[in-house]
């Protein structure tokens, strides 16, 4: 009991810039401390720039047209072309070489087929090539349906009301090494078949190219690339949408876009909404997949009963992304096991827990993830902004982590960003600002901050209606909490109006740089218990500055986490 009476008596003595100032009681505003500490709060105050976030991209609207019933027999082609005036023809079509399609336009011409014995309206043989444009294609059967080695070209035409799939591009996928390019088109309202699934575009291996289109109301997935091992797809997506995608009975319906195996991704300029399972999901165990994200906007998870998952990159990873917004996702807004992760203003807001009750992460990053980030917005997560477990790393700067809430349904959490099992987290020039339960909670992890600030932390949502489980009685609202032998490594960093400013157990605390840290207006500045070496912790705070807190240091043993 000795030990803590000393290091309380030397903590006061260089609280507010080392003068022998008397500690004030209770929990004063700023503006009613003395004026010099108030000198030297304002010269420790950290300045925080607000992330330029994305703006939603700009997408061309695509008209969507009803099917004509009034059909007549389609004529035969002729040197390899098809040329259609206006009306509804009546047929199936299969290319068995090149094949040049056209009409009068998507809604003066439409080829319909209901033999349910052919594969799809168009069927595409091996190595055969068609292009298709200014017309609609409908019936009970597929769109389109390719072969290995194919070509298809799509362009200012509608697939709708079709039965099972869009457009469908190797079906057993080895050996494909086919080309698809959908440019100006919609893809849509496409029937469920007797199995349940329908999809705008599955494509085996090859080159695909989307743009200028829209693919909407689906029950499986918007895009699927199931690629080939050793064989890279070329994928691009520009200027596009993808919505309406509701299935998610099974683990293969309910994505906006995915892709298995060896890939090179770029979806730019386009818009990903209203989905079941994920936005993205990118998976691969053997090969690599690149995937990069350019002004691209997720939104709106489909509320389902099932496991949900914003972006998911799964495996072996490389993803850039720059300037990405999420908004309203289920489960995460991007998940991350085993990949990397750069990104350049990225803004993830409102991140629900899932149809099991389970994440409600901003960003979940685990199992051997590497993430790098600059320019960071997360605001109203649920349970957690950010979440680091065992062997993986980020190197976050330039952010802001701001009113994450507590879990909906057992109101505990609500941290600003948790570290724990073996993570590292470097984080600089950031902000914590009315988070739930403690700014960041470090457990068995290891954490640098370099002029952050952490501020107006609260109490869990389970402690305003008094229905806690775990410590019932503990208000919490700490700014941040190391427990189980954490490190935390800091250099000019502010805490503010929090319960505990510092609340430490069983862990270490080093400075480095100006080893600046400034306490203000909290509760307690420091409470730490179960600490080794309470001498190395004065040290390692003596440059700091204490202002206006209701107590400097207090030893209380408190309830601890083991984890998120």
């Amino acid at each position: 009991m000795i030990v803590f009476v000393i290091v309380f008596i030397a903590f006061s003595l260089f609280s507010c810039g080392g003068a022998s100032e008397n500690v004030t009681e209770g929990n004063e505003d700023f503006d009613e401390i003395p004026d010099e500490a108030a000198e030297e709060c304002a010269e420790n105050a950290v300045l925080y720039q607000k992330p330029e976030l994305p703006e939603k991209p700009e997408i061309p609207e695509i008209k969507k047209y009803d099917r004509n019933s009034d059909c007549i027999p389609l004529p035969e082609a002729e040197n390899g072309k098809l040329i259609l005036g206006e009306g509804c023809f009546s047929g199936c079509i299969k290319a068995e070489k090149e094949l040049y399609i056209s009409g009068k336009g998507a809604e003066n011409t439409m080829i319909v087929c209901n033999d349910e014995e052919n594969q799809a309206v168009i069927e595409v043989a091996q190595n055969a090539e068609i292009t298709l444009e200014n017309l609609s294609l409908s019936g009970k059967v597929r769109c389109i349906f390719a072969g290995n080695g194919s070509r298809t070209t799509v362009t200012k035409s509608v697939l709708s009301h079709c039965t099972k799939g869009g457009i469908n591009i190797c079906p057993d996928e080895a050996g494909c090494r086919a080309d698809l390019t959908v440019t100006d088109s919609f893809i849509g309202d496409i029937d469920e078949a007797a199995s349940g699934i329908s999809y705008g575009i599955s494509f085996g291996n090859g080159s695909l190219s989307v743009s200028g289109s829209e693919i909407t109301g689906v029950n499986s997935f918007g895009i699927a690339v199931w690629g080939e091992s050793g064989n890279s797809n070329k994928i691009n997506i520009e200027n596009s949408v993808i919505s309406g995608v509701f299935g998610g009975l099974r683990s293969y319906e309910g994505h906006g876009f995915y892709a298995e195996n060896s890939a090179d991704i770029t979806i730019k300029k386009s818009l990903i909404s209203d989905t079941a399972t994920s936005f993205i999901l990118v998976s691969s165990e053997s090969d690599e997949i690149n995937l990069k994200l350019i002004d691209f906007t997720a939104e709106n998870m489909l509320e389902t009963l099932e496991e949900q998952g914003g972006i998911v990159l799964d495996g072996k990873v490389n993803s850039c992304f720059e300037r990405v917004s999420i908004e309203n996702s289920r489960g995460n807004g991007v998940f991350s096991r085993g990949a990397v992760l750069y990104a350049e203003d990225l803004a993830v807001k409102s991140v629900f827990s899932d149809g099991l009750g389970e994440n409600g992460f901003a960003l979940q990053l685990v199992d051997g993830s590497e993430s790098f980030i600059k320019r960071l917005s997360v605001n109203s997560a649920e349970k957690a902004g950010i979440l680091l477990d065992g062997a993986c790393s980020a190197d976050i700067e330039d952010f802001e982590i701001v009113s994450t809430k507590s879990d909906s349904y057992t109101g505990e959490f609500g941290v600003g960003a948790a570290i724990q099992d073996g993570a590292n987290a470097v984080m600089k020039n950031g902000l914590f600002s009315e988070n739930r339960e403690t700014g960041i909670l470090a457990v068995s992890a290891e954490i640098s901050l370099e002029n952050i600030e952490i501020k107006n932390t609260l109490p869990r949502k389970c402690t305003e209606t008094e229905s806690c489980v775990f410590a019932p009685k503990t208000d919490f609202g700490h700014g941040i909490s190391l427990y189980s032998s954490s490190l935390l490594r800091f250099d000019s960093m502010t805490l503010f109006n929090n319960n505990n400013g510092l609340n430490i157990a069983d862990s270490e605390v080093r400075s480095f740089g100006s080893k600046k840290l400034l306490f203000g207006n909290n509760m307690t500045a420091v409470n730490a218990w179960n600490i080794s070496d309470f001498n190395m912790l004065e040290e390692n705070l003596s440059s700091s500055s204490f202002c206006g807190n209701g107590s400097v240091f207090t030893s209380d043993s408190q309830p601890v986490r083991d984890a998120l």
